[in-house]
């Protein structure tokens, strides 16, 4: 004690610059002894992608409490599926894509996405070159229900592709080589009892009908509109071995005949469907739901911590601290499936915006729509308030790709872009020999 109270007299009569100076070492030597090293060495963690694992504090103004996340599944709050989307997640779980933009590192895909980043580290353990990824890449992935990654693919070249399979705990991996020749195969059905069951029949995998389902989602709706007696036939490029299949192969083309109305459409060589005049099929989304960009409360965080009991409190959402009454806008054409309230959530609005994606929208004042309302992009829904659980006046707007949270703020929207202008004109004349061929097909 004699000595703590003779250093303090000596400090005491330093000047002032000293003392600062001495203040500033001792809080270094304390942080130094307090820090404890990652169980991580750096050599081990050298490749590993930038990934959002940020803390925030337990109260956030204009937010939820971080104590009582919403969940993510909570049946109140999800998009019910049809007859049709039953049928395609019965056989196989869907099956999610990602073109690398430039600047995007693994770890950030897989935080956009809401994707586990432990499992993101097996990756890395397994093929410590994972995080190599370059602009343009395709990569695609199938989860559980419960978000966790069953497969995860990134395609290096058209010859190449990192195949990971995971499993409980574990993870496979290998590089897969295409070795095979690729032939133009039509696979032809006529509806009976159901579009899925006959193209089941007819060759056509799961995921093969979830893509053409999700590409004509804004045209033509298999689940509702098709008829018994419609038909239909399917180009796919096929790999072959010694003239036996090894792949389920690529669909490129569709000719759908409902009634008196042809469907068609074409894939271009950017993985993408297109009309025969090389329109496109999507209906866009925006990225913000208000007129005007307000202050972001709360980003989208899958991985957040509680910074005290250090549990995963997901934020599924974002949230933007918008005065009460603030106009919300419908972020895309869609249905109203939910328009209620609930005791977290407060008053809030699902919209399905075709088969793929749908968003939510809580915490609201007041209601504007009702279940079953078809709505078109930026269409007043609703007012912002304070009701629910909140820490203030905000409101918190997820956007889901089936069913799953994604980061709205990140990841790649559907744009209703056609093809280029300079490739138009090759695209059209292929895409008509290619539906006239189909047609052929149908009417033989």
């Amino acid at each position: 004690m004699k000595l703590l109270t003779n250093w303090l007299a000596v400090t005491a009569r330093l000047p002032r610059q000293h003392k600062l100076a001495l203040a500033s070492l001792s809080l270094l030597v304390g942080a130094a002894l307090v820090w404890q090293p990652h169980p991580f060495s750096p050599k081990e963690r050298q490749s590993l992608p930038a990934v959002n694992q940020r803390q925030e504090p337990a109260t956030v103004d204009h937010s939820e409490p971080i104590e009582q996340s919403m969940d993510a599944n909570d049946p109140a709050l999800s998009v019910p599926e049809d007859a049709l989307e039953q049928d395609i997640t019965s056989e196989a779980p869907r099956v999610h894509h990602h073109t690398v933009a430039a600047g995007d590192t693994l770890g950030e895909i897989f935080s956009q996405y809401g994707l586990s980043i432990g499992q993101l580290y097996q990756m890395l353990d397994v093929n410590d070159k994972a995080g190599d990824i370059r602009r343009g890449q395709k990569m695609e992935w199938q989860v559980d229900e419960e978000g966790q990654l069953l497969t995860f693919t990134v395609y290096q070249s058209i010859k190449y592709r990192d195949d990971y399979q995971f499993g409980q705990g574990t993870v496979d991996y290998q590089r897969l080589e295409t070795k095979g020749e690729f032939e133009s195969v039509t696979l032809i059905g006529r509806v009976n009892s159901s579009f899925y069951q006959q193209a089941r029949q007819s060759g056509l995998t799961p995921n093969q009908i979830q893509n053409l389902v999700s590409a004509l989602q804004w045209r033509f709706d298999f689940g509702r509109q098709s008829r018994r007696g419609d038909q239909f036939a399917v180009q796919v490029n096929r790999e072959f071995i010694d003239n036996k299949p090894v792949s389920s192969g690529k669909v490129t083309a569709m000719l759908y005949k409902s009634g008196g109305r042809d469907i068609f459409v074409y894939r271009h060589h950017d993985g993408r469907f297109y009309d025969q005049q090389g329109q496109s099929l999507d209906r866009a989304l925006r990225r913000y739901p208000t007129a005007k960009r307000y202050r972001i409360s709360s980003s989208f965080n899958p991985h957040r911590k509680h910074p005290i009991t250090g549990r995963i409190s997901p934020h599924n959402g974002t949230d933007f601290a918008t005065p009460v009454g603030t106009s919300v806008l419908a972020a895309g054409d869609g249905v109203v499936v939910k328009a209620r309230k609930h005791r977290l959530a407060g008053n809030y609005v699902v919209i399905k915006h075709g088969r793929e994606y749908s968003t939510r929208y809580l915490h609201l004042n007041r209601i504007l729509v009702k279940p079953g309302d078809h709505v078109s992009m930026g269409q007043r829904i609703g007012l912002s308030g304070n009701t629910g659980r909140s820490t203030g006046p905000h409101l918190h707007f997820e956007l889901l790709k089936y069913g799953h949270p994604v980061n709205a703020m990140k990841v790649p929207l559907p744009e209703a872009h056609p093809v280029p202008n300079d490739e138009r004109r090759a695209f059209q004349r292929q895409a008509k020999r290619t539906h006239q061929a189909l047609a052929q097909r149908l009417n033989g």
